[in-house]
């Protein structure tokens, strides 16, 4: 895995990238860490655009053994 790490001012939606060229037209993940937490967000509680989805209300699946029956090996002689 590479990894870039480095510290920066945010001051629009944009952040300039060191080493740009290694990273173009690549997949990456982007970890933001601040030093403390901005005043609009509570604690433990991440910042989402759109609520989160809950899981869907389904009835547990319950199993009844087996569902195939095993055969005797009597069977299996095809002679």
């Amino acid at each position: 895995m590479y990894a870039v790490e480095f510290e920066t001012d945010i001051k629009s939606e944009f952040i300039r990238i060191p080493q740009f060229e290694k990273l173009k037209n690549r997949h990456v993940k982007v970890i933001v860490l601040m030093e403390d937490p901005p005043e609009n967000v509570q604690a433990g509680k991440a910042q989402t655009s759109s609520p989160r989805r809950r899981p869907a209300k389904v009835p547990p699946i319950i199993f009844k053994g087996d569902v195939i029956d095993t055969v005797p090996d009597s069977s299996w002689n095809l002679n």
